[in-house]
């Protein structure tokens, strides 16, 4: 949405107040009236892109980094160790959506988050019965080299909510994902359409969450998107269905 006047709005209205309170006077380029009209447009203009800074900042969704920062400070949610904004973005928006509320699961997927190098989590509570809760996390594949967790970081999680969990949830598993590789195998596509749909086929497969599934029309849908007419799909044969705890991943994907 557009904020305040264009430079040329401005301008145009200040040479019509001076034609109105002085009748006759030149407006013309190069002109007396003209050099002071857009000295006056120039300030105001500069003052309208400072106020749409301004307004920017007052907003966690669109503030620059340092504003972002200090929306979070404010609330107490810390920046982690190779966090980008997007990422610290979300977080924020997490806690203001879902403030914290005694140890929910949304609680539970917070405080995980708060660990360096865990990109996201995952609560399931009751998994193991009454007082239980089991948290999947995944880690920064970009500060880690994957996005599975290593046994430090898992324990390192586990120390931290060990910390933060009411008493009354006494028994907490921090988990990493199960991987399943899943093959697709799609024809009708095309030669010249083959590539760009393999390609949106395996990144949307590198999203998943665990226990997500994964629907043939979904499927299908990377390759119309693309411009392939009538895709048909052998590999998987039906919907697919994994654990709580399995994370499908791209295996063999192949598109002709």
């Amino acid at each position: 949405m557009a904020f305040g006047k264009s430079f040329d709005e401005i301008l145009n209205g200040i040479l019509t107040d001076f034609q109105n309170i002085f009748p006759g006077v030149d407006v013309s380029q190069g002109s007396l009236a003209y050099m002071k009209a857009a000295g006056y447009a120039s300030a105001l203009w500069g003052l309208y892109k400072y106020q749409h800074w301004i307004s920017r900042q007052a907003f966690p969704d669109t503030a620059d980094t340092e504003a972002l920062e200090h929306h979070a400070w404010v609330r107490g949610v810390p920046r982690t160790a190779g966090e980008n904004d997007a990422d610290y973005l979300a977080r924020l928006l997490g806690y203001i959506r879902q403030p914290p509320a005694g140890g929910n699961k949304y609680d539970y997927e917070k405080w995980a988050k708060e660990v360096d190098d865990v990109q996201a989590a995952y609560a399931f509570p009751l998994a193991q019965g009454a007082e239980s809760v089991d948290v999947v996390i995944l880690a920064n594949a970009t500060t880690t080299g994957s996005e599975i967790p290593d046994q430090a970081l898992i324990d390192a999680v586990a120390a931290y909510i060990a910390d933060l969990r009411p008493v009354g949830a006494r028994f907490v598993r921090i988990l990493a994902p199960t991987i399943v590789l899943q093959d697709v195998t799609m024809t009708g596509v095309g030669s010249a359409l083959a590539a760009a749909v393999q390609a949106d086929i395996e990144a949307y497969l590198t999203v998943f969450e665990p226990g997500q599934e994964l629907y043939l029309p979904q499927l299908s849908a990377r390759a119309t998107e693309n411009g392939a007419g009538n895709p048909v799909i052998s590999l998987p044969a039906a919907t697919v269905t994994p654990a709580s705890y399995e994370m499908l991943r791209p295996g063999v994907i192949d598109v002709s």
